[in-house]
């Protein structure tokens, strides 16, 4: 029994020993190769100089629908939020105090007609008597006194009825340009005012739409010194190109063109305010959205491009 022990350790002996000599002849693992390198000899070329800076959509035009004239909304007779066409019918107001209101102006009118009527008789009749000297110098001046007080009244009760026509008018709501039409800001039955201007609904084009942004004065001061020392080649207000990143990252398909630059710095910002004007089909930029704006702001003739 002990000498089948002694002879199993010597077998696992000899094992471990063979392992242990194949393991010291074994070789290292060769070296690995060294990397590969490019080289890109770099050259000055023009270089377009863009500036990036954060801005807001603004629509095109915007115009705001008010009440001229006092009354009762009877009805709203657009569709919230479709494109309305400039003429069109928005709101209609109660038109019956505005029709009675031009009817008495109207019946003053002829009244100071038939009054300036009878006075121009009485001129007539008295310029026939006057050379005979059937009546005084003075009762005839008065005649006339009074027909161009007639005449006076006449042109009064005209324009009165010339404005109760146009108040009548304003009953009907109209659109003053074509664009989206917006939520309506009064319902039926709603008392409007003319004189508070009671605000009715808004109006937006946004077929063509604005983007504003800012840029610190020092950085507008080192542009200008550089356009000024030929650093960059600049191109005046219309012929600056912008282009836009939308809120998801993606390029907006069409560039704008710089339209507007304040010559005047905000205190309060230390900024300047610019503007771009894009063009805008397919309505995909919305007024109050937030993009990104990348200016061409000129080339430098002597700038390097590194991969």
């Amino acid at each position: 029994m002990i000498r089948r022990q002694g002879f199993a350790g010597r077998a696992a002996m000899a094992v471990a020993a063979a392992l242990l000599v194949s393991a010291c002849g074994q070789q290292a693992p060769p070296a690995p190769p060294p990397p590969e390198v490019g080289v890109i000899t770099v050259a000055a070329q023009p270089v377009t100089n863009v500036v990036e800076l954060p801005g807001r959509v603004q629509a095109f035009r915007t115009a705001e629908v008010r009440a001229r004239v006092n009354g009762i909304v009877e009805a709203r007779l657009y569709a919230e939020g479709t494109d309305v066409s400039s003429g069109q019918s928005l709101f209609r107001i109660d038109p019956r105090e505005l029709r009675a209101s031009l009817n008495a102006v109207q019946a003053q009118l002829q009244r100071s007609q038939a009054t300036a009527a009878n006075a121009q008789q009485v001129v007539g009749r008295y310029q026939q008597l006057l050379p005979e000297q059937a009546i005084s110098k003075q009762e005839y001046d008065a005649a006339v006194a009074q027909l161009r007080t007639a005449q006076a009244d006449v042109a009064q009760a005209r324009a009165q009825v010339d404005s109760a026509r146009l108040n009548l008018g304003y009953s009907t709501v109209t659109a003053p340009i074509s664009g989206r039409a917006s939520r309506a800001q009064v319902t039926e039955g709603a008392l409007v005012s003319g004189s508070a201007g009671t605000l009715l609904t808004t109006i937006e084009q946004i077929d063509r739409v604005y983007v504003n942004f800012s840029q610190s004065s020092s950085d507008i001061l080192a542009v200008r010194r550089d356009i000024a020392s030929g650093k960059i080649q600049g191109a005046g207000i219309g012929q600056v190109r912008v282009n836009l990143i939308l809120e998801d990252g993606s390029v907006y398909a069409s560039s704008g063109v710089l339209d507007f630059l304040d010559l005047a710095i905000d205190e309060a910002t230390g900024t300047a305010a610019l503007r771009a004007e894009f063009p805008n089909p397919g309505r995909v930029l919305l007024p109050g959205q937030f993009v990104r704006a990348r200016i061409q702001a000129g080339i430098r003739p002597d700038g390097l491009i590194v991969p």
